[in-house]
């Protein structure tokens, strides 16, 4: 038979065994309930996949923050493109009055100048010298020129090219203005020229004052 004190320790022991497993017991209650406070280690490339995965399940999801770029200096603007317009061509019909006529045209509104032919001021004869040299035509310079280097014709027989000469001086049998013939209808002449008050006009035979002016008609050969 077993004496006392063998009992008694016996006991001991069996309290000591029982006491560490309910301790260990609770040591894993609480590290499966509350987790491991030891940091993982990641060594492959998949962990470090599935940690990424479970961190974006887990956290919450936010509003991305915006970037602010500091002492960027701002992108300067394009350059606009530079679109070249096609040269226009002189259609092949046009004959050398048609060209010197739209030339003319073209000085409408150019201030007058004696002795002038350029944009910046001209005469009478000058519009006429630069609307001719500018359709490959040679001709005179002055008024009096073009009277004596053109083929006589009648009023009735004038045509758009024409040339219609005037004496708006105090001598009123001396020519000293010469216009275009821009446009011919059964109602009217009309024609371009430089005059001292408006520069390059069109005006119409119609007008008194051209109509009392008017001495001659003339054609370029």
């Amino acid at each position: 038979m077993m004496n006392e004190s063998t009992l008694s320790r016996k006991r001991t022991n069996h309290l000591q065994l029982l006491q560490y497993a309910c301790a260990l017991l609770f040591a894993l209650l609480t590290l499966s309930s509350c987790g491991s406070s030891k940091p993982r280690v990641i060594t492959t490339k998949a962990e470090a996949r599935e940690f990424q995965s479970t961190k974006a399940v887990a956290s919450p999801k936010t509003a991305p923050r915006r970037s602010i770029a500091k002492n960027i200096p701002e992108r300067e603007p394009a350059e606009p493109e530079i679109v070249e317009l096609p040269v226009e061509e002189v259609p092949r019909d046009m004959t050398v009055t048609d060209i010197a006529i739209n030339k003319a045209m073209e000085f409408e509104g150019t201030r007058y100048r004696y002795g002038g032919a350029t944009s910046s001021g001209m005469d009478c004869s000058g519009l006429l010298n630069i609307s001719f040299t500018e359709a490959g035509k040679e001709v005179p310079r002055t008024s009096m020129s073009f009277f004596q280097a053109a083929d006589p014709i009648d009023v009735k027989e004038v045509q758009r090219g024409d040339l219609m000469f005037f004496a708006t001086g105090r001598d009123r049998k001396r020519i000293n203005h010469v216009a275009l013939v821009v446009e011919v209808t059964p109602a009217e002449i009309r024609f371009v020229h430089a005059t001292v008050s408006q520069g390059v006009v069109v005006s119409s035979f119609n007008e008194a004052y051209w109509l009392g002016k008017y001495r001659s008609s003339g054609r370029l050969p």
